[in-house]
């Protein structure tokens, strides 16, 4: 019976590995039972291999014909995975970014129509309004930043999270 593999997972690089280069070479290669090498292709399985196994079969699996390393495109995929939150913060706190200097330089420039000499009630009102929406900005960009330090989900991978 085939077992299906979890799409990213270490165990499906592994028997697409040994696909191509059979379980004697893996086996050979890592120094390591047939056995051993099997459990590594099973996901229901906590045991791995060593980096310098990993690095022997996905070089194995190249010389044979290959055209990429399946263990280290496994490694990449799962690594894009798991940063993916910290890169969304880090797009939405620069987001947040340009917001507050949007906001802020309405604020700015609306502020010195207000001051010139005869200026309508309607700027000086355009002028608050401004100003507040950028404190609104400052106040969002403020929340994103300290959700930066530890102890603010750093800790759990939601780094950056609002």
């Amino acid at each position: 019976m085939t077992k299906v593999r979890a799409p990213l997972t270490f165990s499906l690089a592994i028997t697409t590995a040994v696909g191509l280069i059979g379980w004697d070479q893996a086996a050979k290669i890592t120094r390591r039972s047939k056995r051993a090498v099997r459990y590594w292709s099973e996901s229901d399985k906590a045991s791995m291999p060593t980096l310098d196994q990993a690095i022997a079969l996905d070089r194995a699996f190249m010389e044979a014909g290959g055209n990429y390393a399946p263990i280290l495109e496994s490694y990449a995929r799962q690594l894009d995975v798991a940063l993916s939150n910290t890169l969304a913060c880090r797009a939405a706190l620069a987001d947040d970014i340009a917001q507050a200097s949007l906001e802020s330089a309405g604020a700015i420039s609306s502020s010195i129509h207000a001051m010139q000499h005869g200026a309508s009630p309607t700027e000086i009102h355009h002028a608050i309004k401004e100003t507040e929406e950028a404190s609104g900005a400052y106040s969002r960009l403020l929340t994103r930043l300290r959700s930066f330090l530890p102890g603010n989900g750093a800790a759990q991978g939601k780094l950056g999270e609002s």
